[in-house]
């Protein structure tokens, strides 16, 4: 076997030297001054976060320091999510630029919102080779929604109800409304129910809009006037033809007719 030479050492070493220097990482920090969450111990095992792209996905668990580490970042534009069972954290976007030897690895953290167009850029939280950002979080998960106690305001909200008390208003209401009209209107007004109500000055029962229709006699002159144009007598008809001519004789309800047509 043989053993690298001094200079194939060197070499190496200031080849691992310009990758850890130029490498992209990125920590994330669970927030511990959130009223929330006070105690990010107390998060499952399962909460890890991931850098997401085109055919590409990275992952990171939680770690013991209550951070997420990213090491070796390729160049490109992520999407950073935070997974937890009962926590929700806020997405960031991270981008790794491909500039020259002063940027390669730089790492830009910024805010996103969940349906923003990816060309729309947030605030920018951070910027560097080794970034460290505090990771923002949402709320507490609930899976469960509390039944709602007995509201009487809620009922108001019902059709029905609304239907029953306006017709109790306007039932309680009318005799009210009665003694405050005008004595000329109030008159007035009592003179048509007692002629029928608001029909009765037309001459109509309310109760019978039909009045005194006979449709018995209507039904029978209707009969009767179809009958009269019908004939009530038999013919027979019978055609000669010869030589052109040709011989038409036929019954009507009268009597008989003859009509001869000469061709």
């Amino acid at each position: 076997m043989r053993l690298p030479t001094p200079s194939t050492r060197l070499l190496l070493s200031i080849l691992s030297y310009l990758t850890l220097t130029t490498a992209a990482s990125l920590t994330l920090t669970i927030p511990t001054h959130h009223n929330v969450l006070t105690n990010p111990s107390t998060l499952p095992p399962s909460t890890h976060a991931t850098l997401t792209t085109t055919n590409l996905t990275l992952s990171a668990p939680l770690r013991r320091s209550n951070t997420f580490r990213f090491t070796n970042i390729p160049t490109g534009s992520y999407l950073c999510d935070i997974y937890s069972r009962d926590f929700a954290f806020a997405p960031l976007r991270v981008d790794v630029s491909e500039g020259g030897e002063k940027d390669a690895g730089v790492v830009e953290v910024w805010q996103t919102f969940r349906g923003n167009k990816w060309e729309n850029l947030g605030e920018k939280y951070a910027a560097g080779k080794d970034v460290t950002v505090e990771a923002k979080l949402l709320g507490k998960k609930e899976f469960y929604e509390s039944r709602g106690g007995f509201n009487v305001l809620s009922l108001l909200s019902n059709p029905m109800i609304l239907i029953a008390l306006v017709g109790g208003a306007m039932m309680f209401g009318m005799p009210y409304l009665m003694d405050n009209m005008d004595p000329e209107l109030k008159k007035e007004f009592e003179e048509q129910q007692k002629s029928g109500g608001m029909l009765g000055g037309t001459g109509i029962n309310p109760s019978n809009p039909m009045g005194n229709f006979d449709i018995a006699g209507w039904m029978a002159d209707k009969t009767i006037g179809s009958g009269s144009g019908a004939g009530t007598g038999t013919g027979n008809g019978t055609g000669t033809v010869s030589s052109g001519r040709e011989d038409v004789a036929g019954g009507s309800g009268g009597g008989g007719g003859k009509a001869r047509r000469r061709g």
